[in-house]
């Protein structure tokens, strides 16, 4: 889980509102898929109707692209962290 959105962040990085809402879309997809065809948190041989067998790869990749967008999320705050560091490095005073 990701703290909320403040406007100071999405005054630096708006790109997090719309990784926030694909992501919150995703987990609800996830859910929901999962909800409607509970064969797929079976074995993937054990899943034997097509729609089901698709809605197992859409959690799948719904999941991978979760996984991509937390480490696009670490990367940027990765990346202001060094910046932070590297403006308190530059003031000798």
């Amino acid at each position: 889980m990701t703290a909320p959105l403040c406007p100071e962040t999405l005054r630096t990085s708006p790109q997090l509102a719309s990784l926030d809402l694909l992501a919150n879309s995703l987990e609800t997809a996830i859910v929901s898929l999962c909800a409607a065809h509970p064969s797929i948190e079976r074995k993937p041989a054990e899943i034997t109707l097509p729609i089901d067998r698709l809605a197992d790869r859409i959690v799948t990749r719904a999941t991978l692209t979760l996984e991509a967008v937390d480490r696009y999320r670490h990367l940027l705050h990765q990346l202001e962290l060094l910046y932070a560091q590297s403006l308190d490095d530059d003031v000798d005073f």
